[in-house]
């Protein structure tokens, strides 16, 4: 596919913060699929799990939800998996 060369001149300017956040909020979304796929789940079985409408789990597996603590530590529950694992930390 030809990369358009707007939309690299823009990816160019996009601070190197902003891409790392981008970058883990993939890779949350990744991880949480695979948990998902393991397990034989959906997104609506996930939803149901968390007492949320499916299009608000749909929002957030697209990867530019900005996930809290919170949601990650509810969404570890849930599935039962660990989602992030963070240098010291014990389960």
């Amino acid at each position: 596919m030809k990369r358009s060369s707007i939309i690299e001149a823009r990816r160019a300017k996009v601070s190197p913060e902003v891409r790392r956040s981008v970058n883990l909020s993939f890779l949350i979304v990744d991880r949480i699929h695979a948990i998902l796929e393991e397990r034989g789940l959906k997104q609506k079985d996930l939803a149901n799990m968390l007492g949320k409408k499916e299009s608000e789990i749909s929002k957030w597996m697209r990867g530019t939800h900005n996930f809290t603590i919170n949601t990650i530590s509810s969404i570890e529950s849930v599935l039962g998996y660990p989602i992030l694992q963070v240098a010291g930390m014990k389960r």
